[in-house]
């Protein structure tokens, strides 16, 4: 077994929501799209390192707060 760290898109947007920043605004304090923002969002892509320390640091959280670990079965490959 061994852990996968996933982006917990769920927390994300919750980070979002108590920052009362607008898609648009947020988009553009990351330097990336508004539909970036949107997917990242929605669980529907991954996110970079860089991206993960911008969105820390944007919200002063840790980059692990916006992780979230699972175990893998390396066998099932």
């Amino acid at each position: 077994m061994s852990k996968v760290a996933l982006f917990d898109h769920e927390k994300f947007s919750n980070a979002i929501r108590k920052s009362n920043l607008k898609q648009e605004q947020l988009a553009e304090h990351l330097n990336i799209s508004t539909r970036h923002v949107r997917n990242l969002k929605s669980g529907g892509t991954s996110v970079s390192a860089p991206l993960l320390y911008k969105i820390s640091q944007e919200f002063q959280k840790p980059m692990e707060y916006f992780l979230s670990f699972r175990e893998e079965d390396e066998s099932i490959k």
